[in-house]
């Protein structure tokens, strides 16, 4: 038995329709779907890009850099200038990154 037995029937012209198929795509959702998440008032935003995954691997990188960083000052009392400036060339790197592309 199927949860959902409310069938409404909606019109289109060319143009809306046009519109809705865009909308659909960007989301990631199937149409039906897609008209249910408007219908309940949630915020739909675009699929993330295919580079989304690969940035959030940089960046999580970058996080287990810098706490190797903090572990290595917490335990030697001081960092080494040539570790604190890769790490500042990461941080500039992922920032290009970020702005460039999104």
């Amino acid at each position: 038995m199927k949860k959902r037995s409310h069938v409404i029937p909606l019109r289109l012209n060319a143009k809306e329709l046009k519109h809705l198929e865009m909308q659909v795509k960007l989301s990631g959702l199937s149409r039906e779907e897609f008209l249910r998440t408007l219908v309940m008032g949630a915020e739909l935003r675009a699929k993330p890009c295919t580079h989304h995954a690969d940035l959030l691997r940089k960046i999580s990188g970058l996080c287990n850099n810098a706490n190797q960083l903090a572990r290595l000052a917490n335990t030697c009392k001081e960092a080494d200038s040539e570790k604190v400036e890769m790490m500042l060339q990461l941080v500039q790197a992922i920032w290009k990154e970020v702005r460039d592309n999104w």
